[in-house]
């Protein structure tokens, strides 16, 4: 019941639904009593030749119309009672991917994509099985089976319920011990499916690499190692449930053994009549259900508990979120400071950066360059906040960005990433995801500034052809492109490329940055690039060069050529190789 009691927000949400399932299912459970009564009355009648065809068929008649009222009635009820668990469905998938988007770098580190893809699929799939089928189950078992007791005692001999009923309380304590185990198997069973899933996500993600290395066989046994450890927790919690039926199949045949004995006994007494010990037995049949709806429960309820904690575990996960006392609006381009004294990632202990400082005045342009694993990326992620900078700051003009909310900081700055991604989606929709409402010639504006428009033409649909899965159709130049298009179409103060040109041939990397100079000055906006390739970086107003995670050189583009360093060396290596 804890599942129930960490969901009543939305039983209270949807009372009008459950009560409504409630009062129908408890009609309707009453209404199921009467044929038994009718059928035990009709037999006595029979044997002791006090009844006409008349009245038989007048009891056929309305055994015949309570049939159809049940059928109603289930029709109803079940259009009410899941209903409200579907749903669910939908609130909690909004809130499992409301609760993903507002998580920071380090969720992600430690949370794989498969793992989360199960959490929002399978088991949100059993938390909304177990408040349709569960709520079922509980006024199945609960109602119907307290009913048909009460039936039974009043109406035949509580003695003979008494006695029949004998093995039922020891079937509930069995049920219970294994419950609990279940809900420990069924816990480990969904943590070897999330492997399952992780496995599943690496594999065809990453299709191309494993077929270019002809690695197809390692693959399919890595797989199948965990398929099978998989099967075997889930085969656990099948042997559990296999030890569950023998128990109520056994509890079920001792209560009709002690009826039918019992009833004989009585008959030969007098205490008892044929009619009311076939009721009692028609009674006692209709209990199999609620008792098998009993254990059913407990099955539900422990895996839906299971999945529920799984999917608490997200949507609580404490995130130090970005909520400063004074939430400031930013209408004006202002100049960056960056001051980093030393920054490592979480949880580990060698700094990546230390000793950088920076001044980037508004509607500038930086360059960041030096030796791989410098600290390049690094700086930029730095300077989207996807790491919160404890030892030193960066200001945006005398705030600190720290203090400003996150969202109006990321309205701030557009960014192209080293890695590009793209949409399973049109061409169009992949440019326009930073501006939703942006016209076509908008897009179309952007793509041409960003070298990309004549390639699209060629396409066959043209903008609106669909380029699939992390643009799986295009070239890495192209997806490169699209992606520097969508940082021109959305509308900001501060552009960050981070090696955006690496798949890029040198004339369309001299026309883009071209566009770059002429949109950024244009527009008053302040730009800054991370790259390898120093002829980029040619009419740059500032380059720092980064290594071992601090700056070494830093100054304009004939200010670094003009002495012997890293940054002169390696522009002439690139010039003329």
């Amino acid at each position: 019941m804890k599942l129930f009691k960490e969901l009543k927000w939305y039983f209270i949400q949807e009372w009008k639904r459950y009560t409504g399932t409630f009062v129908l299912l408890t009609i309707m459970i009453l209404l199921q009593l009467l044929p038994s009564k009718i059928i035990g009355n009709t037999i006595d009648l029979i044997l002791n030749h006090q009844s006409s065809n008349q009245e038989v068929l007048l009891n056929i008649i309305q055994i015949v119309i309570i049939s159809i009222a049940v059928y109603l009635l289930r029709y109803f009820w079940r259009i009410l009672l899941f209903g409200a668990s579907n749903q669910l469905t939908s609130q909690l998938r909004e809130k499992f991917c409301f609760a993903l988007l507002q998580q920071d770098t380090k969720f992600y580190s430690k949370y794989s994509n498969g793992d989360l893809i199960s959490r929002a699929t399978n088991d949100i799939d059993r938390i909304v099985f177990a408040t349709g089928e569960g709520i079922l189950t509980i006024i199945d078992s609960f109602v119907l089976g307290c009913s048909i007791i009460i039936v039974m005692c009043i109406q035949t001999n509580w003695k003979l319920s008494f006695f029949s009923l004998t093995p039922m309380p020891i079937m509930a304590i069995m049920i219970k011990r294994y419950g609990k185990l279940l809900y420990i198997k069924f816990k480990k069973s969904q943590k070897y499916f999330s492997y399952l899933n992780s496995q599943a996500q690496d594999s065809l993600s990453n299709i191309n690499m494993i077929r270019n290395f002809g690695l197809e066989t390692a693959e399919i046994k890595k797989f199948s190692i965990v398929a099978k450890n998989v099967g075997k927790k889930d085969f656990q919690v099948s042997k559990l449930d296999a030890q569950l039926d023998p128990i109520i199949h056994i509890s079920v045949a001792l209560s009709n053994l002690f009826a039918i004995l019992g009833g004989s006994f009585l008959i030969t007494k007098n205490q008892l009549t044929f009619g009311q010990l076939t009721s009692f037995i028609l009674y006692l049949g209709s209990m199999i259900w609620p008792i098998l709806a009993f254990a059913w429960m407990f099955n539900i309820l422990e895996r839906g508990n299971v999945s529920w904690q799984r999917i608490k575990k997200i949507l609580c996960y404490n995130v130090k979120k970005n909520i400063p006392s004074n939430i400031m609006s930013i209408n004006s381009l202002k100049d960056l400071t960056i001051n980093i004294k030393t920054f490592s990632f979480p949880k580990r202990k060698n700094s990546l950066l230390h000793d950088v400082k920076v001044l980037i005045p508004r509607r500038t342009t930086l360059g960041i360059c030096g030796p791989t694993g410098s600290g390049k990326t690094t700086l930029i992620r730095l300077i989207q906040q996807h790491f919160i900078l404890n030892n030193g700051y960066i200001h945006y003009q005398k705030y600190n960005i720290k203090d400003i909310y996150i969202k109006e900081w990321r309205k701030t700055i557009s960014v192209v990433n080293q890695i590009p991604f793209l949409f399973s989606d049109s061409i169009l929709k992949n440019i326009a995801f930073g501006k939703k409402n942006a016209t076509f010639k908008e897009i179309k504006n952007a793509a041409k500034l960003a070298c990309i428009h004549d390639d699209i033409k060629k396409l066959p649909y043209g903008y609106y052809t669909k380029i699939g899965e992390k643009g799986i159709k295009l070239s890495g130049g192209q997806k490169q492109r699209i992606t520097i298009a969508r940082a021109f179409l959305a509308p900001s103060k501060i552009l960050i490329l981070d090696d955006p040109l690496s798949s890029v041939d040198h004339d369309t990397e001299h026309r883009i940055i071209k566009n770059i100079h002429q949109y950024t000055q244009k527009n008053k906006i302040t730009t800054i690039i991370a790259t390898h390739r120093l002829s980029i970086l040619e009419k740059f107003n500032n380059i720092i060069v980064l290594k071992n995670g601090t700056i070494v050189q830093q100054g304009s583009h004939k200010k670094l050529l003009s002495s012997q360093n890293w940054y002169s060396k390696m522009y002439n290596y690139q010039k003329f190789k």
